[in-house]
Order: structure tokens, then sequence, then C-alpha cells
């Protein structure tokens, strides 16, 4: 493997449909080093997402409830794994899950 790898070589994507209908893909990939997140909404464009974290391997889920979705990307990354989340109206944060 090169030093600083530049294009991804692992991924991760999840998606749902809204309410109102609306296709939601948020697809989650590492160059090795960083994960980033990369969205794409029913007629739009791709964009970067809000989501970005050290990570060598990368795995994500999501589930929906009336209030919205949740997410939760697993990032591995130097012998330790780091539970990513966020929920309806909540910004990213660390979650509790632990490899020990």
């Amino acid at each position: 493997m090169a030093d600083m790898p530049s294009i991804p070589i692992g991924t991760a994507s999840i998606s749902w449909i809204d309410s109102g209908g609306a296709l939601h893909i948020r697809v989650y990939s590492t160059d090795g080093y960083n994960v980033i997140e990369r969205c794409l909404d029913t007629g739009g464009t791709w964009y970067e997402g809000a989501f970005s974290a050290p990570g060598a391997q990368v795995s994500a889920v999501c589930w929906q409830t009336n209030a919205g979705v949740s997410i939760r990307v697993y990032c591995a990354f130097e012998d330790d794994v780091t539970e990513w989340c966020t929920d309806p109206g909540v910004a990213w944060y660390k979650g509790s899950y632990t490899t020990q």
C-alpha cells in the first residue's frame, strides 16, 4: 500500500426514503487514514457531508423512526473502533460502543 493512498480503499453506504418520498444516500469512504462522507439527495448532486474521522476501515447502519433517521458509523483505526452517531436534530457525536 502506498504511504498516502489518494483513492478510496474502503466504503460503506446507507440509504433511506423520508416521509415525503425523497431518497437519501450516504457513502462513507476511507483512504486508509480518514473517513469522509459523500451525500446525494433526490433532485440534487453529490456533495461532501459533515462527517469526517480517522479510520482505516468503515461500516455504517441507519434506521428511521417518526422523528427521522439515526446513523451510526464505525471507524476502525490503530487497533480501536470508534462509534460515531447522529440522530434527528443532533450533530455528530462519539457513541458508547467499545471493543473491550
